[in-house]
């Protein structure tokens, strides 16, 4: 049975977030650059791709439906011009803003990013919210596997100190805050508990795919603070839509 009571808490010592669906609601100016890129290649079903590549790297999908194009340097510029060409289709994720401050105030960086997107364009999105990026910024420039591989968040808990350990987990406890199946499953590959963002799927299609706790924005999510004697961060959720029955067990 999944757990009831609330608010509910745990601690972990890295915290990973995706961006796109996470912390900002970018869906609505990646759909109108996909249309965009399409109005020239009558082969090329921009329809479809929004549909299916929510999550992906912008160059896998183009090497997948327009190989011609698939070049890096090429994908790179096109994806760094979308906050600026149609920056206006987006907003962000409730209660995005105050969360990443929150967690920007600690004595220590507790979280990561790790993104489908090229750099240029995730950090253009953290400046249009005006917030401060971690040090620790994956973005697709810095991975050979883009989601669902788990080398975006594999990196991301390893440049906070926290790779997976093995023989007992219970000393780098990670969590994933994600709202794609592809970043879903990178996620648990990492080993890490998922945080699922219903912004773009609902929640019966997160539970499906495995997602430990499912809130509906980060509206309800607050930092209760920082220990340092175990190096960790801890998250309050007031109110959530599902938590699975071990959320707490790791």
């Amino acid at each position: 049975m999944p757990l009831t009571q609330k608010p509910i808490s745990f601690k972990v010592n890295a915290a990973l977030f995706d961006v796109d669906g996470t912390i900002i609601i970018s869906q609505g100016a990646i759909a109108a650059f996909w249309r965009d890129f399409g109005k020239d290649k009558p082969y090329f079903d921009a329809e479809h791709v929004i549909q299916i590549s929510h999550g992906w790297r912008t160059y896998d999908a183009i090497a997948k439906f327009a190989p011609d194009f698939a070049n890096e340097d090429y994908v790179t510029k096109l994806e760094g011009e979308i906050p600026d060409k149609y920056g206006e289709f987006s907003v962000e994720v409730p209660g995005a803003v105050k969360l990443c401050n929150e967690l920007n105030k600690l004595p220590k960086e507790k979280w990561a990013v790790a993104t489908s997107g090229t750099r240029d364009m995730a950090q253009k999105w953290f400046k249009v919210l005006n917030i401060k990026r971690p040090s620790n910024f994956i973005t697709a420039n810095d991975v050979k596997n883009g989601k669902p591989h788990p080398e975006p968040y594999l990196k991301g808990r390893n440049g906070l100190g926290f790779p997976i350990n093995e023989q007992d987990p219970s000393k780098s406890k990670a969590c994933v805050f994600e709202d794609a199946p592809a970043g879903i499953v990178a996620g648990k590959a990492a080993g890490c508990k998922i945080v699922g963002i219903a912004t773009t799927f609902d929640k019966d299609f997160l539970i499906e795919k495995g997602c430990d706790i499912i809130v509906k924005n980060h509206e309800s999510i607050k930092v209760g603070g920082y220990d340092p004697v175990t190096d960790e961060v801890e998250f309050i959720f007031e109110d959530y839509l599902y938590a699975k029955d071990d959320l707490l067990k790791w």
